[in-house]
């Protein structure tokens, strides 16, 4: 059923663009708010944040399972899991970054880039360079976490699983959690994203160039670096031809073309990547 469920989100995804219809935060807030005000702070209230919800989704998950042939389940498994995925449209995000940096309009491009749920103000965004480096990186990641981990947890443990995962990141960039509370959000989902994003950037080997993104997933792959770097550097490495580093060009023309023509094509390698699991899966699924 999980795979069916997945099946009828991919096809949601195409009519909609994204899972925003049912996609509202405010409930899982506003309990947050209510709740924490009863519970200490540090991991036990972390996880018991996490836990009622999810645990809510086990107890319907029990209760609809036999009745009118899983149909209700069915839907409540489609209706979790649109809510897990990321937010927002990531191709007209993309697209609107693009828009504005090929124009040269960096000014633009980085507020446009703020939109990104894991792009980060640095002191060290002080050209235009560092700005693509920045955006690509947290592009790559969105990637990840809006799609792939939600889904590899969906497939591996059920919709509670991937609910869990979206409440951890929401918990981590709320700007209402405290800054310690936040920092141990931003470890379980470190946790979290860690055999995802090695499982991810085998299938940049797959799709993109082998020997590159092989080896530069196998150098770091028992490294504590954060997803986003060890995603960014292994797809970056996917792009590559040969053992010669790409280079940015000194113009600055130039650059904007390289900039543009490099986000396109990671772009191209995340769904390419996306692909390769979706058929690996249905695979496995009739073989079992």
């Amino acid at each position: 059923m999980n795979f069916f469920s997945l099946l009828i989100v991919l096809a949601l995804l195409q009519l909609w663009g994204s899972g925003g219809p049912v996609q509202r935060d405010q409930w899982f807030f506003n309990y947050c708010k209510k709740s924490s005000a009863w519970l200490p702070a540090g991991n036990i209230r972390l996880v018991f944040l996490v836990a009622m919800p999810v645990l809510l989704v086990l107890l319907l998950q029990g209760l609809l399972g036999s009745i009118l042939f899983g149909l209700p389940l069915l839907i409540m498994t489609v209706v979790v899991l649109l809510y897990s995925l990321g937010r927002g449209n990531y191709s007209d995000s993309l697209m609107d970054y693009l828009n504005a940096w090929s124009q040269g309009n960096f000014e633009s491009a980085y507020e446009q880039a703020m939109a990104i749920g894991d792009f980060k103000q640095s002191e060290s965004i002080g050209d235009h360079q560092s700005l693509h480096e920045h955006a690509r990186k947290a592009y790559i990641y969105q990637g990840f976490e809006r799609w792939f981990v939600v889904v590899f947890w969906f497939l591996l443990l059920g919709p509670a699983a991937a609910l869990a995962y979206r409440l951890m990141y929401l918990l981590a960039r709320a700007d209402w959690v405290g800054a310690d509370e936040r920092q141990l959000a931003l470890r379980w989902l470190y946790y979290l994203d860690w055999l995802p994003a090695r499982l991810l950037a085998f299938s940049f080997s797959l799709t993109g160039d082998f020997v590159n993104a092989f080896n530069q997933s196998w150098q770091q792959f028992f490294t504590s670096q954060p997803s986003a770097d060890f995603l960014d550097d292994c797809a970056v490495a996917a792009l590559q031809s040969g053992t010669v580093k790409r280079v940015y060009p000194v113009d600055q023309a130039l650059c904007i073309d390289y900039g543009r023509e490099e986000l396109l094509a990671l772009q191209s390698l995340l769904s390419r990547s996306m692909i390769c699991w979706v058929v690996i899966v249905a695979v496995l699924t009739i073989l079992s």
